[in-house]
């Protein structure tokens, strides 16, 4: 039994409900990830309904003790991508049907927030992701990274070599048009095996609406228009140009009123309690939105707060909502910041994309709309879709980079209902 169906036998489902559930995974689809991290391709895939995770496979061992804190009955194998065979793969699967494929490739070569060195020896991953595609040749693959890694010739190579066997979209996604609290663009690819004959689209947005939100840009709230967009999703230039080369962004914006309204952050943390001096449980503190609905357990944990320095906080302390130092102190040589820099978010905005390092106010737009410290890793988790249920376990700093790499639950459910309908239509069994 591996992911969600685990969770379901860990807290105690009744014998005939497990009589059911093991019954209906006879009709899921199942799939395997690669580069898994803490699984959230996975669970969000399962979340769907439609899909069976085979097996979860990465490097990272604290990942991987993570995933199976989580999930004690999941398929986690830790093993280096470079040394992962086929046999390997088909061996932990032990008999049951591989269908698709899916991975997130470490991304830190391509991202625009480093170096975006070609010959980091990083990039060389995504290749092995394209080797086990081919030796596999499953129904169909999902690949995500940063939208950077689109105008890689890297990727560009591999695509040529899998195009014989697969048809194929790619482009960026932002997931707060998905029903995230967060502006995280992320470039996809999505495959069907050429037998199958499917021509592969993108998902349609499900979030956008007419709700008032704060523009970081502007300092004001904005009704969400086709004007405002770009802006209050915090489109990149790169990601404009991708678009407007393609016209692919004017078509989902003809309805975009008419979609559910964009979830913001007050809606994903407004309910938590003030954070404490530890991961340990605390009560929830106020209602919940619908979205936070969801996303509530027992109890908070890993709700812990950052130990900034008393200088840094006086520093900061006077940063307004929706602000940051830049806005009253200006861009000098003695406060080279980024634009997102040491500021704060605001409860009616977006969220900007959580890091591996969003405890440091100086990297993002990390500092809490209301209290004087960066967001605690409960609080990222919420932005990445994450039920309070999911515990991390380890340093910090480690469940930090666990969620700052996640892939996020609400896009990979989305592309999930995504595929299996398409998949639904087309001539391949479940």
């Amino acid at each position: 039994m591996t992911g969600v169906a685990a969770l379901a036998r860990r807290d105690g489902a009744q014998e005939r409900g497990e009589s059911n559930a093991a019954q209906s995974r006879h009709d899921k689809i199942g799939i395997i990830e690669l580069f898994a991290g803490i699984g959230g391709v996975a669970q969000g895939f399962e979340r769907s309904g439609r899909f069976e995770t085979v097996l979860l496979t990465d490097s990272d061992l604290a990942a991987r003790d993570t995933f199976i804190e989580n999930f004690p009955g999941g398929a986690y194998l830790r093993r280096k991508i470079q040394w992962l065979t086929t046999r390997d793969v088909l061996d932990a699967a032990d008999g049951r049907a591989i269908v698709g494929l899916v991975g997130c490739p470490p991304c830190q070569g391509f991202s625009a927030a480093g170096l975006r060195d070609a010959a980091d020896p990083r990039n060389g991953l995504l290749a092995h992701f394209f080797r086990l595609l081919q030796a596999l040749r499953p129904a169909f693959f999902v690949m995500e990274n940063v939208p950077g890694v689109l105008e890689f010739e890297l990727l560009k190579r591999s695509l040529v070599r899998a195009d014989s066997g697969y048809r194929m979209w790619r482009g960026p996604l932002n997931a707060a048009l998905f029903g995230l609290p967060q502006t995280r663009h992320r470039a996809i690819v999505i495959g069907y095996r050429h037998d199958l004959e499917i021509v592969p689209t993108p998902p349609p947005p499900t979030h956008f609406g007419r709700r008032l939100v704060f523009d970081y840009r502007a300092k004001r709230l904005r009704r969400p228009t086709e004007k405002s967009a770009e802006a209050l999703l915090g489109t990149s230039p790169e990601i404009i140009a991708w678009n407007r080369a393609r016209n692919s962004r004017d078509r989902w914006l003809k309805r975009a009123s008419q979609l559910a309204n964009l979830i913001v952050v007050e809606d994903a943390i407004g309910d938590l309690p003030p954070a404490g001096d530890d991961d340990g449980p605390a009560a929830y503190d106020g209602p919940a939105s619908a979205y936070a609905s969801c996303l509530r357990a027992a109890e908070v944990a890993n709700h812990r707060r950052w130990r900034h320095g008393a200088e840094l906080l006086a520093r900061l302390a006077d940063v307004p909502e929706g602000g940051g130092l830049l806005d009253r102190h200006g861009r000098s040589l003695a406060r080279p910041y980024f634009s997102q820099a040491y500021a704060r978010l605001h409860r009616r905005g977006l969220a900007r994309t959580i890091t591996t390092n969003f405890h440091n106010p100086g990297s993002g737009r990390f500092l809490h709309y209301a209290a004087l410290r960066t967001l605690s890793v409960r609080e990222a988790a919420r932005l990445q879709g994450f039920p309070d249920s999911f515990t991390f376990i380890g340093y910090q700093g480690v469940q930090e980079r666990l969620i700052g790499n996640a892939f996020p639950i609400p896009l990979a459910e989305r592309l999930a209902r995504h595929i299996a309908a398409q998949l639904g239509a087309s001539r391949l069994a479940s």
